[in-house]
């Protein structure tokens, strides 16, 4: 039912975000407009705020009304990255480019125990003296990992019992590898995964490469799948360890000088003679792509996957306050040949998105002369596409929606089950049903509303990413990387490429030969 208050409510914070838009207008032409025009303005918008928090029929709190209206003019520039970041999405971004995350336990459990804490069947009854009635698991484990408290306090209902239970819980930041460890595959090809570019991230992975050179790899696989990229600065970094000092990584052009500038590559890592394959896809962004691009433009690496997501701006953080920053877009970059990866905005822009008819698709040409193609996104230099994903799989991962999470949570759980119980004998075992029916079991119990037709229908899936946590669990990352290869069709490809040549320019030559005869 819908009644004068329901209205009035909806007009007044209608009001106050339409003046935050209109006033960002003003604000963004302030040099056009004469500065009593844009006090003016100002004082108009201040003395809104004023009267709705001193008279709307409902108490909102003055700070939260210039809070809504802030994000709302951010939301006005219809900029995807654009972003006003404040208390804990502030937190989040800062863990995010320092490699970090929550770990949560008890004073007397070692890191990383904390799913100890809780026994399938536990009701988590609140967090922090908030009842938690009603909420997904999801935000159950946000609120356990959230917040800028040390402690947090949880009162749980045992499985079993119907007394509860009050628990003290630490938080303790601790580092996210930004690199895998590396492994050998055999023939001298290695591999790593390159997962986040944070702080680091160069260091950690020269560290990885250089114990892989020293076991003999010659070729390197570097997987930047789903590598969302991060700290510009640090993306040159790991792109300079593959190229010579004095060559251009990528260069920006932004509304002033500071933000136009030409990053050229910095110390080397000392493998020059080191054979190269990257694997990208759509999941491939921002610092990861201006890696991937520089390689390409250099020849210095062959490019193998799907095409990747196409950010090719760059945002500046500036901070407002405690706990408060925004962020925004400041510059485009560009590959070394000149390239753009952004990927069109058809949105009041037409069709041709962001780019003017100067700047539509062209060839561009490699430091060896080899043509790049400019579109959104990397192109790789040899498409292969993975396996797609089957119709049940989609229907799984759509049902478990945000709780994805807590399913993996759940596998990594049984699978110190199984590690402590009954380990398998090899690390090519295989999963068994009932291995899959104790893991529903254990969902429920946690419970996830998952329908048991729509997980029995995935159990290839299911089967899969079970057999990888169990693996890692019980025989460690190195048997887990090794057994994710035999299953992916693109680092199998890659491996092949880099085993039927000896320098890097023949494995592009190899890889266009392939292209050319429709290899996929």
């Amino acid at each position: 039912m819908t009644g004068p208050s329901s209205r009035a409510r909806w007009s007044g914070l209608v009001a106050v975000l339409l003046l935050a838009i209109i006033s960002g207008g003003w604000l963004l032409r302030r040099k056009a407009a004469p500065d009593g025009t844009v006090y003016q303005q100002a004082r108009l918008f201040e003395n809104v705020v004023a009267s709705i928090h001193s008279n709307y029929i409902d108490s909102l709190g003055e700070g939260d009304l210039y809070q809504t209206a802030a994000k709302a003019l951010v939301a006005s520039l219809r900029d995807p990255y654009a972003e006003l970041l404040t208390r804990e999405s502030y937190r989040q971004y800062q863990r995010q480019m320092s490699g970090t995350e929550v770990d949560v336990g008890s004073a007397e459990s070692r890191r990383g125990d904390a799913r100890k804490l809780f026994r399938p069947g536990d009701e988590i009854l609140s967090i922090d003296g908030r009842s938690t009635r009603g909420w997904s698991a999801k935000r159950v484990e946000e609120a356990l990992s959230g917040g800028s408290g040390t402690f947090v306090t949880v009162v749980v209902r045992p499985h079993g019992s119907d007394k509860p239970v009050v628990r003290r819980l630490t938080r303790t930041m601790v580092h996210v590898p930004a690199t895998s460890k590396g492994i050998l595959l055999g023939g001298g090809v290695g591999y790593v995964e390159l997962r986040r570019i944070s702080e680091g991230a160069s260091a950690e992975l020269r560290q990885a490469v250089d114990r892989l050179v020293g076991e003999g790899m010659t070729s390197l696989v570097l997987d930047l799948r789903g590598d969302p990229g991060g700290l510009i600065n640090e993306g040159v970094r790991i792109a300079s360890l593959f190229l010579q000092p004095g060559d251009t990584v990528a260069f920006s052009r932004g509304r002033s000088s500071t933000h136009s500038k030409v990053y050229l590559a910095g110390l080397p890592g000392g493998w020059k003679d080191l054979r190269l394959a990257l694997l990208v896809n759509h999941g491939t962004a921002s610092s990861a792509e201006l890696i991937a691009g520089a390689l390409q433009d250099h020849d210095r690496a062959v490019i193998l996957g799907t095409p990747s997501f196409g950010k090719g701006v760059l945002q500046t953080t500036y901070p407002l306050g405690e706990e408060t920053a925004i962020k925004l877009t400041t510059a485009r970059w560009y590959t070394p040949s000149g390239r753009t990866v952004q990927r069109p905005r058809p949105d009041a822009e037409g069709a041709q998105g962001n780019r003017t008819p100067a700047q539509l698709p062209q060839v561009f040409r490699s430091a060896g002369g080899r043509p790049i193609p400019d579109a959104s996104g990397i192109l790789p230099d040899l498409t292969v596409r993975g396996v797609p994903r089957s119709d049940a799989e989609r229907a799984l991962l759509a049902s478990l929606g945000e709780d994805l999470g807590v399913f993996r949570s759940a596998m990594s759980e049984y699978a110190e089950y199984v590690k402590a119980a009954d380990p398998p004998k090899s690390a090519s075992f295989r999963v068994t049903e009932d291995m899959r029916e104790e893991l529903y079991q254990r969902l429920q119990m946690r419970g996830l509303d998952l329908p048991r037709d729509t997980y029995d229908l995935a159990s290839g899936y299911v089967d899969e990413q079970l057999g990888y946590e169990i693996t890692r669990v019980t025989f460690g990352s190195v048997a887990e990387a090794r057994r994710r290869a035999l299953s992916d069709r693109q680092m199998q490809m890659a491996v092949r490429l880099l085993r039927r040549a000896r320098t890097q320019d023949q494995v592009l030559a190899v890889a266009r030969a392939d292209r050319a005869r429709g290899a996929r």
